[in-house]
């Protein structure tokens, strides 16, 4: 209710609003109730109120709601209807309203609203008309293009594209004619969410039911905007826009920002004007919209339905749900600058991909999109993010490994961060000291508002620095970690799920202070190591993007989510993928539970220039860097000492490598100099002398697997085939979680018979459904583990060597089984008979990746260190374009209404110029002046009926963007002033 007592605001930028509602929680909750408040700031406390007797705000649950483009939406058909406002000081003989409405009802009329005003004149708002009192004809606002919140016969669009863009804008002005005065008299009413009925006092009628279909609007409202006047077109479409980029929702026409500058030009951006999405900040405007993702998502997963809520779950707390294809926004705890925007629509190209004629190892989405912003972000490389006491800190690229010392307490804290904004995200591993993280005030080390997390994996929450005798969660040992800090509030999630109990309140004395991120450790012989520690808030770590594999064609991004899509940028805006300019943003560690593929760190517009275009691609092979070492001079002799590092940007963890000679002095061509096999995303090779070799990479086959679990080992993947024996081998690449894996006999299908137990570092042997804590062996990354099933016998291997042998009476037909427990667990190279499985069942979240066997080669030259002007690396490739788009676009909108604006220069020394407009109809038209970044320098109302006159000048010389923007839609011309 703080928000009720705030100075008078303008939404948009549009100032002398009588009334803004908006769908707010009531309290702290976001899983809680909701109201409809009014935080227009007048002081003027206006609500929805649903009773007869007495004052009753009208709340509705969160289970009710929706949640749009990540704000709340309430629907006002649920509970007692209808609901009202009455607006005391807007009696509404002439006003302006504009709202978001997101239908899920789509062909049958309703009534979404109706306007009472002081002087006893009354309209009701349909999905389809204005409808006025006693015999006055409807209006039919949207009969034939789809405008309106209806489909009827009469559209010109199929209902399915008109599902996909139900949720709208909906402007309604309260006159006929323009008028900027304000009347006093009684104030008006709006009543919301039900039927007509004519003994309702809440509507001014009587109308006539006849002419309209009196049903419940079936939808969702999240905000409303309340003029007492007529807005000018200009106004009218900086507060459309505002609702617009808040709500993920595609206008017609352009874009402005709250103090009139164009940031998306809808006569520019040509064929992206495609599901339009922005994110941005205004704080004048009280606008913050840091994450989006658009609300004309396709077919079946339209953004109006009940059941595709911008949240995982419709859980507020938790992470962006799996029914949107794309979301993006800032790096979560990255503030955006005050007045930014970012803004992206795509070209209408379906999602499936096709095959790069230049390199088919390169299948790339048809669908691009462009981005539009007024913010170049360059990442700050030269700070760094955490200062460690007792703590070993070291960069990985935008991610940190942080090890604590062995028996020391450590601390380790992040520079101040910037606006009272970060986050500290993590892998809680499976064993760890007792350890807290948070935050604190600058100057003070010690963990003052976050959590701490037992050596026994249990939670408790820490405020002012004291720590809860409760739990806020138990057993998280293994779990994905974040804390946020964000006006004043620290919140927890914990494999992406939020809750209220995890919400952590700073005191609104300290919530201005300035703070900084902690981790501190207890002293411990088994130290604390955080191998993937993420923060933000403290430097510039750009943009993430989430895909929804799942909703591509036939799933076929899920394959390749983990380690092979990229995410391709061509910085020059001109949608050409070569590789001597595109960016490559690799995917990150995917959210298999939502069908999400990860992308962190994403630099938009890091040369300056305003656009970028991008698109999805996966790489089915392997794509590496090899950098070379020449070998040193040592009295005017060359040293044998040289050297090459591999560099895996694209491939699974397992690699074969052979390097032979191909012109070295003293030795003989297709001599084998280096070979064996690594894992992981480097490998040295030293000790080599100055001359011309050629490098192979291999990548073999089987399955490349990953699965979280937990300690009831639910979650599983096990073979649809069955087998009477064969010989099962895979590699262990981690040593931090617990699975099962072995053969479980079809008769008994839920427990594993034979195999290992992996706890950790140790594989012990399951025999005969059994796990033996007392026999097993030793593993490290990089070890294979192995067993042969034949005739009445199970052998295990390690290593290639037997180290058990078993008779199996009962095993006669069998399945291979993984079941998933505590951590990550990831292992490769999954063979049966030395095929890697093609069809698994998975339950949980479990991903399984079956990579090509691929081969690179290079030739490499290492240098001389006493003759530098002999060659040293490997041989350059030339660049190539793995994929083309192909626009052409005549810079007119559809209708040609461009044309019917002409701009003349006036005086070319005085840069004056004459702007008309002739479209054959009357009403209010702006005139709005942009130099090339968007920035308004003119804006003015146009004179005259028909054919309306306005003269302007420009300050400087220049191309101008001009705009004469009517209640229709817009006009644009180019100019240049000499």
């Amino acid at each position: 209710m703080s928000a009720l007592l705030l100075l008078a605001r303008s939404p948009g930028g549009v100032e002398g609003v009588d009334a803004w509602f908006k769908t707010l929680p009531v309290g702290s909750n976001l899983q809680g109730t909701y109201q409809w408040l009014d935080v227009a700031g007048d002081s003027v406390v206006q609500y929805a109120q649903n009773r007869t007797v007495g004052t009753y705000v009208f709340t509705q649950s969160r289970n009710l709601l929706k949640s749009l483009n990540f704000n709340p939406a309430i629907d006002f058909s649920k509970g007692d209807s209808p609901k009202w406002s009455d607006l005391r000081r807007t009696p509404l003989t002439h006003g302006t309203i504009i709202g978001v409405f997101a239908p899920y009802s789509f062909t049958g009329e309703s009534v979404i609203y109706g306007v009472a005003s002081g002087d006893g004149g009354g309209s009701l708002v349909t999905n389809d008309q204005i409808v006025r009192p006693g015999s006055i004809e409807p209006l039919d606002y949207g009969d034939a293009y789809g405008e309106d919140l209806r489909h009827t016969g009469k559209d010109s669009i199929p209902l399915d594209i008109f599902k996909e863009h139900a949720t709208k804008v909906l402007t309604y002005y309260r006159a006929a004619n323009p008028s900027t005065s304000v009347w006093g008299g009684p104030g008006g009413t709006i009543t919301i969410g039900g039927t007509y009925n004519a003994s309702d006092e809440h509507f001014n009628g009587p109308f006539d039911s006849s002419n309209f279909g009196n049903d419940k609007f079936e939808g969702y409202s999240p905000e409303l905007l309340v003029y007492n006047r007529i807005l000018t077109p200009g106004e009218r479409r900086k507060a459309e826009s505002y609702l617009a980029m808040k709500y993920g929702i595609t206008l017609n026409d352009s874009y402005l920002d709250g103090d009139g500058n164009l940031v998306w030009d809808r006569n520019d951006v040509g064929v992206y004007h495609n599901r339009v999405t922005a994110i941005s900040r205004n704080d004048a405007g009280d606008f913050s919209q840091p994450v989006s993702t658009t609300s004309y998502e396709e077919g079946p997963n339209y953004t109006s339905l009940p059941e595709n809520d911008s949240y995982h779950a419709s859980d507020s707390y938790g992470l962006p749900s799996e029914s949107h294809l794309l979301v993006m926004g800032r790096e979560y705890g990255n503030p955006m600058p005050d007045k930014g925007t970012l803004f992206w629509g795509d070209d209408g190209g379906s999602t499936a991909a096709y095959t790069s004629p230049s390199d088919t190892l390169w299948h790339i989405m048809e669908r691009t999109w462009l981005v539009r912003t007024n913010v170049p972000t360059v990442a700050d490389t030269a700070a760094a993010r955490w200062v460690g006491s007792g703590m070993t800190v070291a960069p990985d690229g935008f991610l940190d490994v942080i090890s604590q010392i062995e028996n020391t307490s450590a601390t380790a804290i992040t520079p101040d961060l910037l606006e009272g904004s970060g986050l500290i995200q993590f892998s809680c591993p499976s064993s760890h000291p007792s350890f807290d993280v948070g935050f604190s005030k600058s100057g003070e080390n010690s963990c003052t508002y976050g959590i701490r997390i037992g050596s026994d994996g249990n939670v408790k929450a820490i405020r002012g620095g004291e720590v809860a005798s409760t739990n806020l969660a138990t057993d998280i040992s293994g779990s994905d970690v974040s804390l946020m800090l964000d006006n004043g509030v620290v919140r927890l999630r914990i494999d992406g799920e939020g809750k209220a109990s995890y919400t952590i309140e700073i005191p609104a004395e300290e919530k201005q202070s300035v703070f900084h991120g902690v981790i501190s450790a207890e002293s411990s012989q088994n130290p604390l190591l955080l191998t993937s520690v993420r923060s933000n808030g403290a430097v510039e770590t750009g943009y993430f993007a989430e895909l929804s594999h799942n909703l591509t064609p036939d799933k076929e991004f899920y394959h390749y989510s983990r380690n092979r899509t990229v995410m391709l940028i061509d910085p020059t805006g001109e949608g050409q993928f070569d590789t001597d300019n595109t960016v490559m943003v690799r995917c990150s560690p995917p959210d298999v539970s939502r069908g999400k593929t990860m992308f962190h760190n994403i630099l938009w517009d890091a040369d300056g220039s305003g656009s970028d275009v991008f698109t999805f691609a996966y790489f089915d092979g392997i794509s590496a860097d090899v950098d070379v070492t020449p070998t040193t001079c040592l009295d005017g002799i060359p040293q044998k000492d040289g050297s090459l590092d591999i560099g895996i940007n694209i491939g699974t963890p397992i690699y074969k490598y052979v390097l032979t000679v191909d012109t070295v002095a003293g030795m003989k061509k297709d001599d084998v100099i280096a070979s064996g096999s690594f894992m992981g995303a480097t490998h040295h090779i030293d000790d080599l002398a100055t001359g011309t070799y050629t490098l192979t990479i291999t990548q073999g086959g089987g399955n490349d697997i990953h699965g979280k679990g937990n300690l009831l080992y639910t979650t599983y993947s096990h073979t649809d085939r069955r087998f009477t024996g064969g010989d099962v081998e895979w590699t262990v690449t981690e040593t931090g979680s617990w699975y099962r894996i072995g053969a479980e006999p079809s008769v008994v299908e839920d427990i594993t018979q034979w195999g290992y137990d992996v706890r950790n570092d140790k594989a012990y042997f399951i025999i005969d459904g059994y796990t033996s804590l007392t026999q097993g062996v030793n593993i490290k990354p990089g070890d294979t583990l192995g067993l042969r099933i034949s005739g009445i016998y199970v052998r295990w291997f390690h290593n290639g060597q037997e180290v058990l042998k078993k008779s199996a009476w009962t095993l006669r037909l069998w399945r291979m089984c993984i079941k998933y427990g505590r951590g990550d667990t990831h292992i490769t190279g999954l063979t049966i008979n030395g095929l890697p499985v093609e069809d698994f069942e998975i339950n949980g979240n479990v991903q399984i990746e079956t990579p090509k066997t691929s081969t690179v080669t290079y030739t490499v030259h290492v240098g001389n260190g006493c003759d530098p002007s002999l060659p040293n690396g490997i041989e350059p490739k030339s660049p190539v374009v793995l994929g083309e788009v192909g626009h052409e676009d005549d810079g007119n909108l559809p209708d040609g209404r461009n044309d019917q604006l002409t701009v003349h220069s006036q005086d070319d020394t005085a840069h004056i110029f004459d702007a008309v407009l002739d479209r054959g109809q009357s009403g209010p038209a702006t005139l709005m002046v942009f130099d090339t970044t968007g920035k308004l320098v003119y804006q003015g109302e146009m004179e005259g009926d028909l054919i309306k006159n306005k003269q302007f000048s420009v300050p400087s010389k220049g191309v101008y963007i001009v705009k004469a923007i009517t209640a229709e839609g817009e006009h644009t011309q180019k100019i240049l002033a000499r």
